[in-house]
């Protein structure tokens, strides 16, 4: 029996006075503060009428009262659900009819947000206003007894959902085991992160991968300081004034940050920093070449989904960052704990050490995403080398067939951004009469950019199938909150009232 509860517990039993989580908001928690602050977060809510086995949203911004909100929640035996903030009320509706929950909990920045998404449900939700923890002092009201049952292995611990970029939003229940695996992994891969080590995030605490941050720092006993948002220049002063050593990005914040600190006269010290780890979207080598020189420390990539948890799939370590060495174009080899196959189209099929629990209420997506001897079907084409590299090649369901040609996205990509005008680019399927698909490009570029030198920049580099028959330039691309381009998005003018074929 190991959930985060135990692993909080014992922490607070061992180390009691070290520092455990802070935040932007001036919240200061030691692992026996954060330990007193989950009790009185149970104690609450079981005071406010929930229940061992209900289902509870946290709607909120990044601090410490999410963190013991969602500690209180599971250790009062209720399943917390993870909501992304920066959703439209309709669509956070949309998430609370999955889940059927007995109430919502907001801050105060998003209490607006969720009364709005719940107005519209037919059965009645309480909004349950305000998270923050500033102090632990006072007597905690009771604390409920302990839900035995709810906190073994194999139970769900908290809900994610799926960003909906492909359709309607799927619910993903993580287990205690996947979040305490996910923990001993990185504790192994890494020794800095040990009791005292300091970590800075700047990563939503409703994805895996700040969820699994804060797993890994609980587990090893380090000091987690939670930022509310991202900004380059406060991120690199946050960096340098708490002496960070260990922090995870994305790809496009590990760009920001380091034209961050290139544009700076002075470079700031960055000499305590040990390692940064990214995931989530892919990185262009160039990109991560320069800032393995500019940042100067190491990088580790993990490669995971929110169906399969925090527990890398695969991982990149630091020794294959060196240039020389002709990795960096690839997601590493697989991780302690999965097998991996690919598929007769070429897709990524991984099964792990744990069954994976498939979609909350859903066996119809569960089915499908799931092979008949316990395989998930990643959606992302790959290839693997003999040594156990793999290289994410595209997503399957962004491939672009145009005339029975097969063209990924990212090849095409990688080509487009070489040129001197083009700051980033995507690469969708549009309808075509002939070709049934054809080839189009969403540049980020100065206004004025001749599309058709693009166009022919591509046809000197690339086969004639796979070059774009048309160039759109826009001020950005739409991201979600972990730098994934909404290709969706930008495919939906084109394809309005028609339906494309996925392979």
């Amino acid at each position: 029996m190991l959930s985060l509860v135990h692993v909080l517990e014992w922490r607070a039993a061992i180390q009691p006075e070290a520092m455990a989580l802070t935040d932007h908001q001036g919240s200061e928690l030691s692992y026996a503060d954060l330990k007193t602050a989950m009790e009185r977060s149970a104690a609450e809510l079981a005071a406010a009428g929930i229940r061992p086995g209900d289902v509870v949203p946290i709607l909120a911004r990044n601090q410490a009262g999410w963190v013991t909100a969602m500690l209180g929640l599971i250790r009062l035996g209720a399943l917390p659900a993870a909501v992304n903030w920066r959703l439209a009320a309709p669509e956070v509706s949309a998430l609370l009819e999955l889940m059927s929950p007995a109430a919502v909990l907001a801050d105060s920045d998003c209490a607006g947000l969720a009364v709005q998404a719940t107005s519209t449900l037919d059965v009645p939700v309480p909004v349950l206003k305000g998270l923050g923890i500033k102090t632990v002092n006072g007597t905690p009201a009771p604390v409920p007894e302990r839900p035995v049952s709810r906190l073994r292995g194999p139970e769900p611990a908290i809900l994610l959902h799926t960003s909906g970029t492909t359709g309607r939003p799927k619910l993903v229940p993580l287990t205690h085991q996947q979040l305490i695996a996910a923990a001993a992994f990185m504790s192994l891969e890494v020794p800095e992160a040990a009791p005292g080590a300091r970590h800075l995030s700047a990563l939503p605490l409703f994805h895996v991968a700040g969820l699994a941050n804060l797993g890994y720092v609980l587990f090893t006993g380090g000091h987690l300081h939670v930022l509310g948002g991202f900004d380059p220049a406060g991120f690199v002063d946050e960096l340098v004034q708490r002496r960070t050593q260990l922090t995870q990005l994305v790809p496009t914040l590990i760009q920001a940050v380091t034209a961050e600190v290139s544009s700076r006269a002075e470079h700031p010290d960055l000499s305590r920093l040990v390692e940064i780890v990214y995931g989530a979207s892919p990185i262009r080598p160039d990109v991560l070449e320069r800032a393995v020189s500019v940042l100067g420390c190491r990088f580790r990539q993990n490669y995971a989904s929110s169906e399969t948890g925090p527990l890398p799939i695969c991982s990149l370590p630091p020794e294959d960052h060196d240039p020389a060495r002709g990795r960096l174009g690839t997601a590493g080899r697989p991780s302690l704990g999965w097998e991996m196959r690919l598929s007769d189209l070429g897709e990524i099929e991984v099964r792990g050490a744990f069954p994976l629990p498939g979609y909350w209420n859903d066996a119809e997506a569960t089915q499908a995403a799931l092979t008949d001897d316990g395989f998930y079907r990643t959606g992302d084409v790959g290839t693997i080398t003999a040594d156990g590299y793999v290289t994410i090649v595209d997503r399957l369901k962004d491939v672009v067939i145009t005339g029975g040609e097969n063209v990924f996205p990212a090849e095409v990509e990688a080509v487009l951004v070489q040129h001197p005008a083009v700051v980033d680019a995507a690469v969708i399927g549009i309808p075509d009469e002939h070709w049934g698909e054809t080839v189009h490009a969403v540049v980020v570029a100065p206004e004025g950019v001749d599309g058709t030198e693009l166009v022919g920049w591509a046809r000197e580099r690339l086969a004639g199938f796979k070059c774009p028959t048309g160039v759109s330039v826009v001020a950005e691309l739409p991201r979600n909150a972990t730098g994934k381009v909404l290709r969706g998005a930008l495919r939906e003018p084109f394809w309005a009232g028609r339906e494309r074929q996925v392979s």
